[in-house]
C-alpha cells in the first residue's frame, strides 16, 4: 500500500488529516465466512461457492467453517499521524521534486505535457557566450533531498537485504536458500511520501527499521542533520509498526464485544505468506522481538525497552516449548533452535548491558534445545553459547562484588568466585587465541556461513576477554572513573559519591596508587589489599578535601601487577577481534576490504547489531589505564623512555584508535553508540593513529 493511495493526497497532507478524518465504511458489510485463497491474499471475498475472485483468477476455492458466527471486527485504521516522531519530523518540502505529477488538464492547453520555461535568454550574444566560453559555470542551487533506504514493500529484496547487513551478525534465521544478490535499494526521499510501501508482517517491519538506518548508497550527503533525522524518524516509524502489527496478529475481535466467547474460543490460524519459507509463522513475532530489542538499544539507547521486548520474546520462545529438546526433524527444526538460543543471547545481553540480574536461571536444565548448525564451523555455536554466559558471570560478578563493598560485608566470598572465574576464564582464552580466522572481510554470506562463523569467534573471542577485564579491573585499577558517561558497569565522573562511603575511600587511595611508581604499585604475589585511606598521615581528610571513616583492607587474590597485565592482553585481544570481524558486502561479490555502501561513496559498509559494542568500552577503559599508568611511571618530557615504553605506547594507541574506528563505523547507523564513539575520541589523540 501507499501513503496516498486513493485519497489525492500527498504523504505530508495524509500525516495530518488521517487522524481526523473518519474511516470509509464498506458499501457491503464483509461477509461472514472468507475462503481461505482471498484470507491469504487479503483478498475481499464475496462469500460464494466458488466465489468471485477465485474464478477471476482461476484457483480452488475452499472455505473453512467459522467459529466467530459473523464478520470480523476490524481494528481501527493506524494513522501514521499517531506517530509524533515521523509526523514533527516530515514538514511538507518546498523544493522541487525530480518529476512533477502530470495532470490531465496539462494536456488541453497549448504546449500541453511541456514543462513551461522562462525567457532569460534575451539576445544573441547572451546565447553565444554561454554556449562556446571555454567554462561553463553552472548556476543552478544544489538541492540535496534527504533519502532513507526502502526496499519498495518487497520481501523476497528485505530478506536478500537481512543476509547482507544483519545475518553476519545476529544469525536468527535459518541459512540463506541461494547465493545473495546486489543490494535492491529502493531511496525514498523525504518529499516524496506518498510512494512510500509498507512491509506486509511484523518481522520485515522489524529489518526494515534496522535497514533504514544505513545510509543509502546514492546519498550525496548521508552523515548530514537532516539525512540522519530523516532515517531515524523514518526507522521509528517502521518499529512501532511491527510492534503494532505483532498485536494486530494476536488481536481477538470478540474482546472487544464478547468477551466471555473471546475466553472460550481457541487461537485463530493466521494466514499469509511466511518470510522466509523455512521459518513458521509462529515464529516470526519473536524474531521481530528479538530484533526490535536490539534496535532499542544501539539505536535509541532505551536500556528498559530493549529489556522489555526481549522479555516478551522470552515469554513467546518458551510457551512454544523452544528451550526443550526436540528430536523430531522437520524443516522448521533450524528455525527453532536459532530463534531460541538467540533469544536466549538477548535476554543474556540485556542484563549484561543494564548490569541487572537476569529475568531466568542462565543455567536451568530446562534448557535442553540442541544447538544450531553452521554447516562451515559446527563448533561454533556452543563456543558462542559458552562466551555469552561467561560475560554474564563476570557480570553478575562485578554487581556483587559492588555490593559487598557497598555494605563493608565479608570479602571472602567475592574473592573465592574472582579465583573461580579466572580458573574458568584463563583456559578458554588460551583455547580462542589459538583460532585461525582465515575467512575474508568481505565474504558475503553463503549457504555455508563462513563468514558467520568468523564473526561468531570473533564475537565470543571479544566477550571472553571483557569478561576476563570485569573480573581484574579492581585488582588492576580500583575501578578509577575515566569516562564522562555510565557505560554498562563502568562508572562515571561524573558520578556523585557519598562522602565516607566505601566506594569514595577506595576511589581516592586508587588516586594516591596510581601516582606511585610500578613496583609500589604490586603486593606480594599471594594477593593484593587495596590501600585505604587509614594508613595516610591525615586519617581523616584525603588530598581533594573529602572526610570520610576508616575501612578495612579489602584483600584480593591477585596483585595489581598481574591483574594489570592481564587487562592490557585482554584490552589488545578484543581491539584485535574487532579488526577481524567481516564487513557487509552489499555487492555480493568478494572484493578488496573494505567495502563501501556504493560504488561513489566513501562510507564504509557499517557492521550491525552490536548489542555487545560496551565491550568495546571495557576495552578502551583497561587501554586507557594502563596508558595513564606509563605516561606516570615514564613522562615523555623526561627522556628516559626506551625501546620498550615506546613500543608499549604504540600497542596502546593502536587498540584505541582500532576502538575508536570500530565504534565509528558502528555510529554510522546507530547513533546510540555515536556516544561511546565520542568519549573514546576525546581521550586519544587520533592523529597519532592515522
Amino acid at each position: 500500500m501507499t501513503m496516498s493511495e486513493g485519497d489525492g493526497l500527498n504523504g505530508a497532507q495524509r500525516l495530518t488529516s488521517q487522524a481526523s478524518a473518519p474511516r470509509k465504511k464498506f458499501a457491503i458489510p464483509p461477509v461472514k465466512n472468507a475462503c481461505l485463497s482471498c484470507r491469504a491474499s487479503r483478498t475481499r471475498c464475496n462469500g460464494e461457492h466458488p466465489c468471485a475472485s477465485c474464478v477471476t483468477k482461476e484457483r480452488e476455492c475452499v472455505y473453512k467453517p467459522s467459529r466467530r458466527g459473523g464478520p470480523r471486527i476490524r481494528k481501527k485504521a493506524r494513522p501514521l499521524s499517531d506517530f509524533q516522531d515521523l509526523a514533527i519530523s516530515l514538514p511538507i518540502q518546498q523544493e522541487e521534486i525530480p518529476q512533477d505529477t502530470l495532470f490531465i488538464e496539462n494536456y488541453i492547453e497549448p504546449g500541453a505535457g511541456l514543462r513551461p520555461l522562462a525567457d532569460i535568454w534575451r539576445d544573441s550574444d547572451a546565447i553565444y557566450d554561454n554556449l562556446f566560453q571555454d567554462v561553463v559555470v553552472d548556476t543552478t542551487p544544489n538541492i540535496n533531498i534527504p533519502m532513507v533506504r526502502t526496499y519498495g514493500g518487497n520481501d523476497r529484496a528485505i530478506l536478500n537485504a537481512y543476509y547482507i547487513w544483519i545475518h553476519p551478525y545476529f544469525p536468527i534465521l535459518p541459512p540463506p536458500e541461494t547465493a545473495s544478490v546486489t543490494d535492491q535499494v529502493v531511496p525514498l526521499f523525504e518529499n516524496q511520501r506518498d510512494k512510500f510501501e509498507e512491509p506486509s508482517s511484523a518481522v520485515s517491519l522489524a529489518v526494515s527499521a534496522i535497514l533504514a538506518l544505513i545510509p543509502c548508497p546514492q546519498d550525496p550527503n548521508p552523515l548530514e542533520p537532516e539525512s540522519i533525522r530523516w532515517r531515524r524518524a523514518y526507522s521509528q516509524f517502521l518499529a512501532k509498526a511491527a510492534l503494532e502489527s505483532i498485536e494486530t496478529e494476536s488481536e481477538k475481535p470478540e474482546s472487544s464485544v464478547e468477551p466471555p466467547k473471546a475466553l472460550d474460543d481457541s487461537d485463530d490460524e493466521v494466514f499469509r505468506e511466511k518470510f522466509h519459507s523455512q521459518v513458521p509463522l509462529e515464529l516470526e513475532s519473536i524474531i521481530a522481538l528479538d530484533l526490535l530489542s536490539v534496535y532499542e538499544y544501539a539505536q535509541r539507547g532505551n536500556l528498559k525497552k530493549m529489556r522489555a521486548r526481549v522479555g516478551a520474546a522470552l515469554v513467546g520462545a518458551m510457551s512454544l516449548m523452544l528451550h526443550t529438546r526436540n528430536d523430531v526433524e522437520d524443516e522448521y527444526t533450524e528455525a527453532r533452535r536459532r530463534t531460541w538460543w538467540m533469544t536466549y543471547i538477548c535476554v543474556c545481553q540485556g542484563s549484561i548491558v543494564s548490569n541487572t540480574p537476569p529475568t531466568f536461571e542462565v543455567f536451568a536444565s530446562s534448557f535442553t534445545a540442541k544447538y544450531p548448525t553452521i554447516k562451515a564451523d559446527p563448533d561454533v555455536w556452543p563456543l558462542f553459547v559458552q562466551a555469552q554466559q561467561a560475560i554474564l558471570a563476570a557480570t553478575q560478578f562485578v554487581i556483587e562484588f559492588n555490593k559487598a563493598r557497598k555494605e563493608q560485608s565479608d570479602m571472602t566470598r567475592i574473592f573465592n568466585r574472582m579465583q573461580e572465574l579466572e580458573r574458568a576464564l584463563e583456559p578458554l582464552i588460551v583455547k580462542s587465541e589459538a583460532w585461525v580466522l582465515t575467512c575474508p572481510l568481505t565474504q558475503p554470506v553463503d549457504k555455508t556461513e563462513c563468514v558467520l562463523s568468523q564473526s561468531l569467534r570473533c564475537i565470543s573471542r571479544i566477550k571472553l576477554n571483557s569478561a576476563r577485564i570485569k573480573v581484574h579491573r579492581y585488582c588492576a585499577f580500583f575501578d578509577l572513573a575515566v569516562f564522562s558517561a555510565k557505560h554498562c558497569d563502568l562508572k562515571s565522573t561524573t558520578e556523585k559519591e557519598v562522602v565516607d562511603s566505601p566506594d569514595v575511600i577506595q576511589l581516592q587511595s586508587c588516586c594516591t596508587t596510581m601516582s606511585g611508581t610500578p613496583s609500589s604499585l604490586s603486593s606480594q604475589s599471594g594477593g593484593s589489599a587495596s590501600p585505604t585511606l587509614s594508613s595516610r598521615s591525615t586519617p581523616n581528610t584525603d588530598c581533594c578535601g573529602f572526610t570520610y571513616q576508616p575501612a578495612p583492607p579489602v584483600t584480593l587474590p591477585f596483585t595489581k601487577h598481574h591483574s594489570t597485565k592481564i587487562c592490557l592482553k585482554s584490552a589488545l585481544n578484543i581491539a584485535q577481534a574487532f579488526d577481524s570481524l567481516p564487513y557487509p558486502n552489499p555487492t555480493g561479490l568478494l572484493c578488496d576490504a573494505p567495502c563501501y555502501i556504493g560504488p561513489s561513496s566513501a562510507l564504509i559498509t557499517p557492521r550491525t547489531m552490536p548489542s555487545f559494542a560496551c565491550c568495546a568500552m571495557q576495552c578502551s577503559y583497561a587501554l586507557l589505564m594502563v596508558k595513564d599508568q606509563t605516561e606516570s611511571s615514564y613522562p615523555t618530557s623526561s627522556g628516559e623512555a626506551g625501546p620498550l615504553v615506546d613500543n608499549l605506547r604504540d600497542r596502546l594507541q593502536q587498540g584505541l584508535v582500532s576502538i575508536y574506528l570500530t565504534l565509528n563505523n558502528y555510529a554510522t547507523a546507530f547513533e546510540a553508540l555515536g556516544g561511546m564513539r565520542d568519549q573514546i575520541r576525546d581521550k586519544v589523540d587520533l592523529a597519532l593513529g592515522f
